[in-house]
């Protein structure tokens, strides 16, 4: 039998809820582009529930431990004593989360002698040194597709949020203010503004499918140009490199940015953001500070323009 050690994020600081706000969530059979999604023979939970932290377990337990298998669920992955660190020695397979990777590096893989598969409960493989994996035999996977639009959903909300100035607005309102003024004076109209992304893979193309009906001008860099007919639907502009890019007012991509975005190559009214978690970059719009920081999560928008923060 095989020992599965899961990381995943704690679960809510009120307790693993008891009830959701929704009683159940819309079937999804075919993921865009017809790729269908998982059929699994039954699940041990009703679709809706959190299960991506540490008591809902993927929703995995009961079917690996009725099986024999040893199933370990932690979110301590940081540092030589983590829970993680101690378990992994003998684990045969691990599973972590894009947002809260487990990170296989070279040398936790070289300590792990058992380690046989790392999967992503999600899609990337950022967090596994894919060289060492390699060299020791790991095979690194992922659920391909399952939370893309998620993400491109997420990106979608940061742009609105950007524009609009809607987090700093509601700041001020839960503040107990109520200077209109203030929230306007940094809020515009997303329509006919210029929207781009680096990459039109799953996520990106999602992201701008779903900008279309806001009339912005559609943008987009990738090492593989999309269909000639999806471009004409999206009326989009393809460009052969980032730097030709940049002059964009709204930028996001899932890769690090070069040198084309520093501060002395970007439009002033530019606003970069990533949607990965390991690229958090610097935010132009306009000269002053938004004076908010969303540090993390599947879109990072930092307000500190002088410098590219990892």
């Amino acid at each position: 039998m095989a020992k599965v050690l899961c990381v995943l994020y704690d679960d809510p600081v009120g307790g693993y809820p008891n009830s959701y706000a929704r009683d159940g969530i819309p079937n999804i059979d075919r993921y865009p582009g017809g790729q269908t999604a998982p059929t699994p023979k039954r699940i041990d939970f009703k679709p809706g529930e959190l299960l991506g932290s540490v008591s809902g377990g993927l929703g995995l337990r009961k079917f690996l431990e009725g099986l024999g298998h040893t199933f370990v669920v932690t979110s301590d992955k940081e540092g030589e004593n983590s829970v993680f660190e101690r378990e992994l020695l003998d684990a045969e397979i691990v599973i972590s989360q894009p947002f809260w990777p487990a990170y296989l590096t070279a040398e936790r893989i070289a300590k792990a002698k058992k380690l046989k598969l790392a999967i992503t409960a999600g899609i990337g493989s950022d967090h596994v040194d894919l060289e060492a994996a390699i060299k020791h035999g790991v095979t690194v996977s992922e659920v391909t597709y399952s939370n893309s639009i998620s993400v491109s959903e997420h990106v979608v909300m940061m742009i609105l949020s950007l524009v609009r100035n809607y987090i700093p607005s509601y700041k001020l309102v839960i503040d107990g203010g109520w200077n209109i003024a203030d929230c306007i004076s940094r809020s515009y109209d997303l329509e006919a503004m210029e929207v781009g992304t680096v990459a039109a893979g799953r996520i990106g193309l999602a992201v701008l499918k779903r900008l279309k009906p806001f009339d912005v001008k559609l943008h987009y860099t990738d090492r593989h140009r999309l269909p000639e007919h999806v471009e004409e639907e999206l009326n989009l502009t393809f460009h052969s490199n980032v730097e030709s890019m940049v002059p964009v007012e709204g930028l996001g991509g899932s890769v690090h940015w070069p040198d084309a975005a520093s501060d002395d190559k970007t439009d002033k009214q530019s606003a970069i953001f990533s949607t990965a978690i390991n690229f958090i970059l610097g935010l132009r719009w306009g000269n002053q500070e938004l004076g908010y920081s969303i540090p993390g999560g599947p879109t990072s928008i930092e307000t500190n323009y002088s410098e590219l923060e990892r």
